[in-house]
């Protein structure tokens, strides 16, 4: 409830604040389930995702914004999954983020696990490859580029094919994983190829 109740406010924020530029929208399924997987590069990833796809996102974010009452009911209710980055113990949000894949509904999460700089290399967490190959859902890849401090700056918000692992001929779970940032990487590629 409290989701949709935000998300015209937030959509109007966001584009007064950004200009952004959408391509392959087309990519994005309008019922069955699905996992989003995207590079993090800002506290705006979220939100900007939640508002260019009309479909109701559910997150992966890290257990230090459910700190307090108000913050876990507010995050909570905005369909955030909390997950402790540091305890290594992620059982409970994978168990929630199958369920939302078993509902239907579209699972976001980073794979990086963390917000990295351009150009920052970091291994992507196993979390992403586990829940598509359980499911045997597809994940769709997306790059955010361009986000930057100020006013109406432009960015570039990149939807990919979908990829499904059964066409795939990797079987471990961290090879799978850097399959899909790669995925997302080439999508930045062909970026700034196009520019």
């Amino acid at each position: 409830m409290l989701y949709s109740l935000l998300k015209p406010a937030a959509r109007l924020i966001i584009h007064l604040k950004f200009r952004i530029k959408i391509t392959g929208l087309e990519h994005v399924p309008t019922h069955s389930a699905l996992i989003i997987a995207a590079n993090h590069v800002s506290n705006y990833d979220p939100i900007l995702l939640s508002c260019v796809i009309k479909r109701k996102i559910h997150f992966m974010a890290k257990a230090e914004l459910f700190h307090n009452r108000f913050l876990k009911w507010f995050f909570t209710s905005i369909n955030m999954i909390p997950v402790d980055r540091h305890s290594g113990i992620v059982i409970r949000p994978v168990r929630q983020g199958l369920k939302v894949i078993n509902n239907g509904e579209v699972f976001g999460i980073f794979p990086e696990g963390k917000r990295c700089k351009n150009g920052e290399i970091v291994q992507p967490k196993k979390g992403v490859a586990f829940i598509a190959r359980k499911t045997n859902t597809p994940i769709l890849p997306i790059v955010i580029i361009g986000v930057k401090k100020g006013f109406r700056t432009p960015i570039k918000i990149v939807i990919g094919p979908q990829i499904n692992f059964c066409h795939l001929d990797i079987s471990d779970y961290s090879s799978l994983s850097q399959y899909v940032m790669n995925q997302i990487k080439e999508l930045e590629k062909m970026h700034y190829t196009d520019n």
